[in-house]
């Protein structure tokens, strides 16, 4: 399960700075939002990750 989540990051952070660096040299701003998109689905998987993270050790005290 670690695996696939450091490889969904790896992913989702290559694909952040592709498309910021598509973004600087062509001027297009369609790769910025391109960007934004990966940027705030990389967060809406961190704060899932984290959280379950959070439940699993939460568990341990219950």
């Amino acid at each position: 399960m670690v695996a696939l989540l450091r490889f969904l990051v790896l992913g989702l952070v290559l694909a952040f700075v592709f498309c910021v660096i598509m973004g600087r040299l062509t001027g297009q701003p369609v790769w910025r939002e391109r960007g934004m998109n990966v940027l705030k689905w990389g967060v809406v998987l961190a704060m899932i990750a984290f959280g379950g993270f959070i439940l699993r050790r939460a568990a341990l005290f219950m």
